[in-house]
């Protein structure tokens, strides 16, 4: 006796035997997951998809540590007309927004920046004077006119700090984890419009509000998806089976599933990462197909024998589909593993593991608890003759596309490759590209925000050099600060800069005021850099240079400004930067490397590009071996490709018509295809195969017993395609392309697994002979 047919056996004997028993121990084993909800950690930031040891992360932590670099909540307050935000009662709100958002949890109290914090430089040829831009006390029309003609002698600032019309002020606040800025969003955001005088906007942007805005959206959404998915999949169960007792099972398997899947993950300390929202949802879906393929040849056998007891069916039942949802569920696994596998993005990673385990546990419950259900409730088919009217329509659907497919095979392989040829033209139209702003709505505020301050001021996405010195003090001599305001200069001439600024402006404007010599640049005495530093320090505050350069002056930043983070706008952008500041070290001696933000989303997104066709390849290639070793057959396992690559083909040909970039929200979703569609192929095999081997031609290997498991496959489709509805809801556009993309994905495979297979296996076994004879297949 086969081993899957033998331990089928047992499993049945053993359910039917101790039905409450099974319920008791799965229910338990749910529960010992479920406490592990408790304890997920949300994770919104795309610094997640960077790995700790990258070079860009590496950058970005080095100028952390050494300039206090983080990303920050940025503050406007606007006026519309062109009007001046130099008022009274602008500056008045702006000091009062500053006094609230320093005490509030989770902001760097000692390190906010605006016109408040900062000072001008002026001399007289013989002293360096170090005042206030907006002076302490009572805002007047003087002072707030004084603090107007201050920041404009302080050009580093004009475009930061204040708009060159001056129709915007900002506030820069440093946060201590812009990871966990939900509330310090809110907060910032709620006191900043309260503040604001009529006739101006308050406008919160930056990576830190952003993070925020997206930390709610994962809460909002997942609240939302989870009741919604176990809707979709209850109607979608409901339509397949006809029946409301039958519902019970499977969603006892879905919920069961994902709540081990997620609870596990709590455990695990896993992250919760925005692309993490849809797993519930993807494991809920796949869990459907294989409650329904057991329920569904159940009914059948109950159907055609009336007389049958419950128990008896159910052992039929198992000997029917343990063996195939069994390879299903190793190939799927093998599907998903393949992504986590060749992802070196941790969130992605995740995703493919704890799908995984989502669908071993889909597995296990499939099973256990609902063969434990199915005898208890002592599930009978409808006796409805309207609802097997309509169970029977979609019979008679597949009946007749497969007989078309069968009989016409010649025609439908010439449709076929004039279709797989046109969305594989679709297909090469994909891209890879990210822009933050893109991952909201275009009327959310803090995209508005977002657009109407890179608008305004000099650009709030920051590209930095870290320059460096051998030696301490190694940059505070006038040929070191000759090279790099060369640096700078080359830099600030490139097209897309908006602004740069570095150390060289503040000793720059310090040699003027000192020496009142206009336009002479930089000193050339040796000592001079350092007593200029020294003047300064004597005047005004010495922590002022601390996001310019470190305190032993052997490393400095300089800060480019930049309108946009569009990664396929800026790629040609730093491959110049890369090329010319290794040259420039060279000859320089100091050494140059890339940081800030948008080095390090341009890193990450060169690393999906690299990888992500590496993750896809490998993930096909463990589907195809897994499918190989349980079918035993390798043109079996080719066949069981088929919906896998019809699917994968789809998902690319969708993002090259609709314009969805392949970022790493939706760069998953073709892999994520490969798991789903081999499902079809392995099902749909498997029942030919078997009765093939009985006797059976392959045109009557597609009668019977083929359309009642087609069937199944279609409703574990559409039970998909439903649960990818849900996500579409989202209010985060990725998460709404990864809905649309795994959807489309799911269409794919079946076009695959109802169209291509059926047409294949009568090519193989036909050709070069023509179908004579139009023969219509029986009903199931």
């Amino acid at each position: 006796m086969p081993i899957g047919r033998s331990f089928s056996l047992r499993l049945a004997a053993l359910l039917i035997a101790r039905p409450r028993m099974i319920l008791i121990i799965t229910g338990l084993f749910i529960l010992a997951f479920v406490s592990g909800l408790t304890k997920i950690i949300k994770d919104p930031s795309v610094d997640a998809f960077v790995p700790s040891d990258h070079p860009a992360a590496l950058a970005r932590d080095e100028a952390k540590a050494l300039f206090g670099l983080e990303d920050p909540i940025l503050v406007g307050i606007a006026a519309d007309n062109g009007k001046s935000v130099f008022s009274p009662d602008a500056l008045r709100a702006l000091r009062k927004i500053e006094d609230q958002v320093r005490v509030l949890p989770n902001v760097d109290k000692t390190s906010l920046i605006s016109l408040n914090t900062e000072s001008v430089i002026r001399g007289n040829g013989f002293e360096l004077f170090v005042d206030p831009i907006l002076e302490s006390g009572p805002v007047t029309e003087s002072s707030a006119a004084a603090a107007w003609e201050n920041i404009q002698d302080m050009p580093m600032m004009m475009g930061l700090l204040a708009s060159r019309t001056g129709d915007m002020i900002s506030l820069i606040v440093p946060v201590e984890d812009p990871n966990a800025a939900e509330e310090t969003y809110h907060s910032i955001k709620t006191i900043a419009e309260a503040a604001v005088p009529d006739g101006t906007y308050a406008h919160i942007a930056g990576v830190a509000a952003m993070n925020g805005r997206l930390g709610v959206m994962v809460n909002s959404d997942t609240r939302l998806f989870v009741p919604l998915a176990v809707l979709m999949a209850a109607f979608t169960v409901f339509i397949a089976l006809r029946k409301g007792l039958a519902l019970a099972g499977p969603l006892y398997v879905i919920a069961g599933s994902a709540a081990i899947a997620i609870g596990f993950m709590g455990w695990l300390d896993a992250r919760y990462y925005l692309i993490t929202t849809a797993l519930p949802v993807i494991i809920m879906a796949i869990a459907i197909a294989d409650s329904l393929h057991i329920s569904t040849i159940y009914l059948r056998i109950r159907r055609q024998a009336s007389d049958i007891s419950a128990s008896e069916a159910l052992k039929e039942a198992l000997q029917q589909t343990f063996l195939p949802i069994t390879l299903t569920t190793l190939t799927t696994i093998a599907g998903f593993a393949g992504l986590a596998l060749g992802s070196p993005m941790q969130p992605i990673s995740e995703f493919g593991w704890f799908a995984a385990i989502g669908v071993g546990a889909a597995w296990i419950l499939s099973l256990t608890a609902l063969p434990a259900i199915i005898v208890l409730s002592d599930l009978k088919p409808n006796a409805n003759p309207s609802s097997r009217d309509k169970e029977f329509l979609i019979n008679r659907c597949l009946h007749w596309v497969t007989d078309k497919t069968y009989t016409h095979a010649l025609k439908v392989a010439g449709g076929l490759i004039i279709s797989i040829s046109l969305i594989a033209i679709a297909a090469t139209q994909a891209r890879f590209d990210y822009e933050r702003k893109r991952y909201f709505v275009a009327d959310d505020a803090v995209r508005q925000a977002d657009i109407v301050m890179n608008d305004r001021l000099d650009g709030l996405n920051f590209l930095d050099v870290i320059v460096s010195a051998e030696t301490e003090n190694g940059l505070m001599t006038p040929k070191a600060l000759a090279d790099i305001n060369h640096l700078q200069t080359y830099l600030s001439a490139l097209p897309g800069i908006e602004k740069t600024s570095s150390i060289v402006d503040y000793i720059a404007l310090m040699h003027d005021a000192l020496n009142e010599e206009k336009g002479a640049r930089l000193p050339t005495a040796e000592r001079a850099p350092a007593q200029y530093m020294f003047l300064y320090e004597s005047s005004g505050d010495p922590g002022d240079f601390e996001e310019e350069i470190d305190y032993g002056q052997q490393h400095a930043l300089i800060r480019t400004h930049l309108k946009t983070d569009q990664f396929s706008h800026l790629q040609d952008l730093i491959d110049t930067y890369t090329d010319f500041i290794n040259g420039w070290s060279e000859d320089t001696g100091l050494s140059a490397r890339l940081s800030g933000r948008v080095a390090v989303n341009d890193g990450w997104m060169r690393l999906l590009a690299s990888s992500h066709f590496k993750g896809l390849f490998l993930a096909v290639g463990l589907v195809f071996l897994t499918s190989l070793l349980v079918l035993r057959h390798i043109g079996s396992a080719v066949l069981a490709l088929i919906p896998v690559l019809s699917g994968v083909l789809l998902t690319y040909a969708c993002m090259g018509v609709f314009g969805i970039d392949i970022a790493p929200a939706t760069s998953m979703t073709a892999a994520i295809s490969t798991g789903l569609g081999v499902d079809f192929g392995i099902h749909l095999i498997t029942t030919i195969r078997e009765k093939r081997a009985k006797g059976l031609s392959l045109y009557d290997a597609f009668q019977g017993k083929y359309i009642a498991v087609a069937r199944a496959c279609f409703y574990s489709a559409l039970a998909l395609t439903l649960a990818l509805c849900v996500v579409c809801l989202s209010s985060a556009p990725p998460l709404r392309w990864f809905g649309v993309l795994v959807a489309t994905g799911a269409v794919g495979s079946m076009f695959g697994a109802f169209l291509i297979l059926p047409c294949a296996l009568s090519l193989s076994e036909r050709l070069p002979f023509r179908v004579s004879q139009k023969r219509t297949l029986n009903n199931a």
